[in-house]
């Protein structure tokens, strides 16, 4: 198979994987929904971290020879991947119907 068939397969994965992602989170209650957008803040949080490390280390070897400029890319599509799917998170929740809180305490 030549470069144009996995090419194909490659994009024909990711659109399959990208379909059942978006049903995964049609799926989920709103609570599920902020867990995984917590959990992706963390995510995005540590990457962020790793990559100004990178950069902090590119700097002080004067030029890039300590920090794998592949792995900085890699990191860069990472992190804004992640801010990607976090913004889908916060469209999901607030598309949900706001749910019920349970009966009001007088005063409230």
């Amino acid at each position: 198979m030549g470069g144009d068939g996995s090419e194909f397969l490659q994009r024909d994965f990711s659109e399959t994987y990208e379909r059942y992602h978006v049903e995964s989170l049609q799926n989920m209650s709103k609570q599920e929904l902020v867990k995984e957008y917590l959990e992706l803040e963390k995510c995005l949080s540590r990457m962020e971290e790793e990559n100004n490390r990178l950069r902090m280390e590119s700097k002080k070897s004067g030029g890039g020879e300590a920090a794998d400029p592949a792995r900085v890319q890699a990191l860069e599509r990472e992190v804004d991947r992640l801010r990607a799917e976090n913004l889908r998170l916060l469209r999901e929740q607030e598309l949900l119907p706001r749910q019920e809180k349970g009966p009001c305490k007088p005063g409230e």
